[in-house]
């Protein structure tokens, strides 16, 4: 029984409603840790593993991901790619859940085989992705999934990537996304663009005493 229990409580499924849902995203708004100039001064940062301590916290976000899946992307996708580091997580759980193809997109030197790479500016310097050649073709349409969308470099290039790779993009999914930065209008499919919550500098104001 308790077995049983264990795997129904692995389980998210999207919420009866989009009011409940709004209800648990900000449950999670106020559950997310805020860091001021981290990693570097004049920088917000939103620490996602602030989710991931309590099993009711990290179920309850796993819900609000799949259902804002099933709302914008249902039918859409046959492969997720997770990006480097926190979205690799979150990439495979979405990828086991939808029973789809799982790719990686890594840091240089990580990957082995042919690669494609890309290089960025993010919002704290420079950066290059990289995605294997041989795990996609023409008729992949990749959901492109990340923890967080601040100046949209990352974004920008693993959609570069896909495409180099003769494979589609399906979408982006991630689970906070800076409004005050907007870096959504970078991308070049922006109505393909979904997130669990948009934060503002107001989040801020609500800092958690550690």
């Amino acid at each position: 029984l308790n077995q049983k229990m264990d795997a129904e409580s692995f389980i998210a499924k999207p919420f009866e409603s989009d009011e409940e849902y709004n209800k648990q995203v900000e449950f999670l708004r106020e559950k997310c840790l805020k860091f001021q100039d981290f990693p570097k001064k004049g920088i917000y940062f939103y620490d996602f593993f602030s989710l991931l301590l309590e099993h009711d916290i990290r179920h309850i976000l796993m819900r609000c991901m799949v259902h804002i899946i099933e709302k914008n992307f249902k039918g859409k996708f046959n492969a997720i790619a997770g990006l480097d580091a926190r979205g690799l997580m979150i990439g495979y759980y979405l990828a086991h859940y939808y029973k789809v193809k799982y790719i990686g997109i890594r840091k240089p030197g990580k990957l082995p085989g042919k690669c494609v790479s890309a290089e960025f500016t993010k919002e704290y310097g420079t950066d290059t992705v990289e995605m294997q050649e041989h795990v996609v073709d023409k008729d992949t349409k990749i959901l492109i999934v990340d923890d967080l969308l601040a100046t949209g470099g990352t974004l920008t290039a693993t959609e570069t990537l896909v495409e180099k790779a003769g494979a589609q993009v399906a979408g982006y999914f991630v689970v906070f996304a800076l409004d005050f930065l907007k870096g959504w209008e970078k991308l070049k499919y922006q109505d393909k663009f979904s997130t669990v919550m948009y934060c503002n500098e107001q989040d801020l104001v609500k800092q958690h005493n550690l």
